[in-house]
């Protein structure tokens, strides 16, 4: 048996004029050496060369397809597609890999390879035919298959066989975990539907509060609406009509529904339009409007008040708080 020497550190404790320190200290030791795997070093190198060959392949399907398409297409868009002939079945090849412990699911890949591979050498052996040269078609499709032949004993060295037990078994423990792949995925899908309903919802009934409120801003106090056409004209009813100036309050609104209101309201106009819709006299609409809306301009409020008692023919007889 062979060995070889390996300096390692430790960690020791080192007393100088009585105070103790740790420090590393380097030490040697004797490790034996295994003996070489050759059947390791064999399959990678195996490995290497066949992915030279392949790397050597694809080199040459490329030139070689590519100046065949190329008398019908432009230079680069030949190389480009002449590339996937041998991408194709350099692609099922990984696919079989992957599948190397399930003989069923790799059958498919195996089979699309060799027939894209087919396709390949037909294409190179019709380029040799065309340029003048059979042979050299030949020959040159021959370096894709021996590319495909010794992934094929490659992969053929690598591939377990399971015995049809075993394989039920591993069948069965990719059943349970595919399932909750599969559940996963779908509660997430279901996660970000019911997310995606409940912000439609949420929109529909702000929408729908929305519309309530501007209906019910456009209402008389015997519930007629303003924006709807009269009998007469067919116009929309502009007239903001007033409630009486004597006598009791004609509001029908409670202060709490006056606040709401004057809340919505966008601006001096539509905050006076509102409150005189909803039954507030004229002569106290900028007052009570004034109060609501202390945010608001109060001049802008009064002189909007002055010109609708103005357009209605009645006098300003009051000021605001």
């Amino acid at each position: 048996m062979k060995f070889r020497t390996e300096t390692r550190i430790r960690r020791v404790e080192k007393v100088v004029d009585g105070k103790v320190h740790e420090v590393d200290q380097k030490y040697k030791v004797e490790v034996p050496v295994p003996p070489r795997d050759l059947d390791a070093t064999v399959l990678r190198a195996v490995t290497v060369g066949t992915c030279l060959v392949v790397a050597g392949a694809v080199a040459w399907s490329t030139v070689s397809i590519g100046d065949l398409l190329s008398q019908a297409a432009p230079t680069w868009v030949s190389y480009l597609v002449a590339a996937v002939f041998d991408l194709a079945w350099i692609g099922c090849l990984a696919v079989e890999w992957l599948a190397r412990f399930d003989q069923r699911r790799a059958r498919l890949p195996k089979v699309a390879g060799w027939v894209a591979l087919a396709v390949s050498m037909a294409a190179i052996f019709t380029h040799g035919a065309l340029a003048g040269s059979m042979w050299v078609g030949v020959f040159g499709a021959l370096v894709s298959a021996i590319a495909k032949g010794m992934w094929f004993v490659v992969m053929r060295h690598q591939t377990c066989e399971l015995d049809d037990e075993t394989r039920q078994w591993v069948e069965a423990e990719r059943s349970e975990v595919n399932g909750q792949r599969a559940l996963a995925a779908i509660t997430r899908q279901l996660n970000r539907t019911r997310a995606a309903t409940a912000d439609e919802l949420a929109a529909l009934d702000s929408g729908r509060m929305l519309v309530s409120a501007r209906t019910d801003s456009v209402r008389t106090p015997d519930g007629r609406r303003t924006d709807t056409p009269d009998t007469v004209s067919g116009q929309p009813d502009t007239r903001i009509p007033a409630p009486a100036l004597t006598g009791p309050d004609a509001r029908t609104d409670t202060p709490d529904a006056l606040s709401a209101l004057a809340k919505e309201a966008s601006g001096p106009a539509d905050l006076v339009r509102t409150l005189s819709g909803h039954g507030v006299r004229l002569d106290e609409v900028a007052t009570v409007a004034a109060r609501l809306r202390p945010d608001m301009n109060a001049d802008s409020i009064r002189r909007t008040a002055k010109r609708m008692q103005e357009k209605q023919g009645q006098p300003m007889q009051g000021g605001y708080a």
